[in-house]
């Protein structure tokens, strides 16, 4: 491990896991609460047209992508409500049409293809000073951001209706989330791609809900989970010689599958945590 962290260009990938991988896992609390999950794969993959359009008019790829995300993820709750439609069928029409129009536009660009699969499967060691300063203060923009609206978001997540009575904008919280969502998003696809970020997003909650025994309990294991993940499938990536975005995402997914495998020896009579929103 010390022989690996005298390179700089592992210490910045460490550090820009960890944040990623830290934060994607507390949101990732409130997407498997709120049975959310396919926002983020439609986020990412969506993102990819922004990508295209900011290598089409040589302009900086993430930027755009994060224009885009942003979009989704501020107009997403209005839509739901507007368009009576359910969000797993918006969320259905993003992905495939906005992935779509990103593929059509990189047709276009010859040449591409080599720096097309760094976005799609990630380049955690390839991250540079600017874009680790970068990720840090999205991170950092969306802990505080947590921090504030954490308590508030949970009661709208489980109750959303005594939490319109309460007084708390429900709407504005939901939209606020889904742009904490989008901005991580964005900024995770340099570390695990636009094809894995949602695993981690997802599998370490998912991982922390098979363990814990409170809510407390699953904001607390749920990073530990991501950090976790992070630490082992970039040195493991390293000393294997291994491409590290999957390597990650495939101990977080070994992580999951432990704890499954735990949950299914326990007596029957035996129950996790309730993390059931209401309806």
């Amino acid at each position: 491990m010390s022989e690996a962290l005298s390179y700089p260009f592992m210490q910045r990938a460490l550090v820009a896991g960890l944040l990623v991988g830290a934060i994607m896992s507390l949101l990732g609390v409130f997407v498997v609460l709120r049975r959310s999950a396919f926002f983020g794969d439609a986020v990412a993959h969506a993102s990819l047209a922004g990508v295209a359009i900011g290598v089409l008019a040589a302009l900086p790829p993430l930027p755009v992508a994060a224009a885009i995300a942003m979009a989704i993820g501020l107009s997403l709750h209005r839509l739901e409500r507007v368009g009576q439609l359910s969000l797993d069928t918006i969320l259905g029409f993003i992905l495939p049409f906005f992935m779509a129009v990103g593929v059509l536009v990189l047709s276009r660009t010859p040449g591409f293809q080599p720096e097309l699969l760094s976005y799609l499967f990630g380049s955690i060691l390839a991250v540079s000073w600017p874009g680790l300063a970068t990720t840090a203060a999205i991170s950092l923009v969306v802990a505080v951001a947590l921090a504030v609206v954490g308590r508030r978001l949970v009661f709208a997540t489980f109750d959303a209706d005594g939490a319109q009575v309460a007084g708390i904008r429900v709407d504005r919280l939901l939209t606020l989330y889904h742009v904490l969502l989008a901005l991580m998003v964005v900024a995770s696809i340099r570390i695990v791609g636009i094809i894995l970020v949602n695993a981690l997003l997802v599998i370490p909650a998912a991982t922390a809900k098979l363990r814990a025994r409170s809510l407390g309990q699953m904001f607390v294991l749920a990073p530990l989970y991501g950090i976790g993940s992070v630490l082992v499938g970039l040195f493991g990536s390293y000393r294997l010689d291994m491409p590290s975005g999957p390597a990650i995402v495939v101990v977080a997914g070994l992580l999951f599958l432990a704890a499954w495998a735990a949950r299914a020896g326990r007596s029957p009579g035996r129950r996790a945590v309730q993390t059931t929103p209401s309806r």
